[in-house]
C-alpha cells in the first residue's frame, strides 16, 4: 500500500472512534476515507447538504448556525481528533448548520454508504459514537443552564478555564475571534472585552497579543466561575 493510504491510516488511528478497531477494519476505514484539505474560511459545509462523516485530521473548524436576526450562533469547535456530520447521516437527512475551516484545515471524509456499512460490521463503532454525542449533549446541556442561570463574568471564566485545561498550560490562544466566543457565551464583543479587561486589572490573567492569554491565579478564576 503506498504513502496516501499509510497517511490516512495514520489520521484513523488518531481518532477515537476508530481506535478500538481490529487492525484489518483500520485498513479499511483508510480505504473508504478521502482527504481534503481546507483554506482558511472556506466551507466545509452548509445547510441543505447531504454530508458524510468528516474526521479534523488537523486545523480547526467552527460548526454554528445563523439566528433569526442573521447572527452567528457559534456551536462547538472542532479540533483534530473531532467528528462532525454525524447528525444528518445517521438521520438520513440534510444539515441544519455551517461548517467552516477557521484556519488551515485537513479532513478526512467518509462517504454516507460505507460509513452504514462500517457500523453494519463494526457495531463497536456506533457505541463510541454515540457515547461522544452523548457528551456533547451534555456539554450543551451545561451551556444552556450557564446561559440562563450564570453571568457573562462566571461563564467566561469557566469557558478560559476550559481552555486552558485542553492546552495542558495556563498560557494559551484563543481559538476564536472576540466575536465568536461572545456569540458562544451569549454575550456582545464589547461585554467581553471589559470583562477580560476586568480579569486582566483584577491580576487573575494576562492578555497577549494574537488572542494569547495566561491564567496568573487559577483559583481566583475558579472562584469567579462559582461565584
Amino acid at each position: 500500500m503506498g504513502d496516501g493510504h499509510d497517511h490516512q491510516l495514520h489520521i484513523v488511528r488518531r481518532v477515537r472512534l476508530f481506535a478500538g478497531l481490529p487492525e484489518a477494519a483500520q485498513h479499511w476505514v483508510a480505504s473508504a476515507a478521502v482527504t481534503r484539505p481546507y483554506r482558511r474560511d472556506e466551507r466545509v459545509y452548509g445547510p441543505g447538504d447531504r454530508t458524510g462523516l468528516f474526521i479534523v485530521h488537523s486545523g480547526l473548524v467552527k460548526v454554528y448556525r445563523l439566528t433569526e436576526s442573521g447572527n452567528e450562533q457559534l456551536i462547538r469547535l472542532m479540533s483534530p481528533g473531532d467528528f462532525l456530520g454525524e447528525t444528518a447521516l445517521l438521520a438520513d437527512t440534510t444539515t441544519d448548520h455551517f461548517a467552516v475551516a477557521l484556519q488551515p484545515s485537513e479532513l478526512c471524509v467518509i462517504d454516507r454508504t460505507r460509513f452504514t456499512r462500517l457500523l453494519g460490521q463494526h457495531p463497536a463503532v456506533a457505541v463510541q459514537m454515540l457515547q461522544t454525542l452523548s457528551r456533547r449533549l451534555e456539554a450543551a446541556e451545561e451551556m444552556v443552564s450557564a446561559l440562563s442561570g450564570k453571568s457573562v463574568g462566571q461563564r467566561l471564566a469557566q469557558q478560559l478555564l476550559h481552555l486552558a485545561d485542553e492546552a495542558g498550560e495556563a498560557v494559551f490562544r484563543l481559538p476564536t475571534s472576540k466575536k465568536e466566543l461572545a456569540s458562544y457565551l451569549g454575550t456582545t464583543a464589547e461585554t467581553l472585552s471589559r470583562r477580560l479587561g476586568a480579569l486582566q486589572q483584577d491580576g487573575v490573567i494576562r492578555l497577549g497579543p494574537g488572542r494569547r492569554i495566561e491564567v496568573l491565579d487559577r483559583q481566583a478564576l475558579r472562584r469567579v466561575a462559582s461565584a
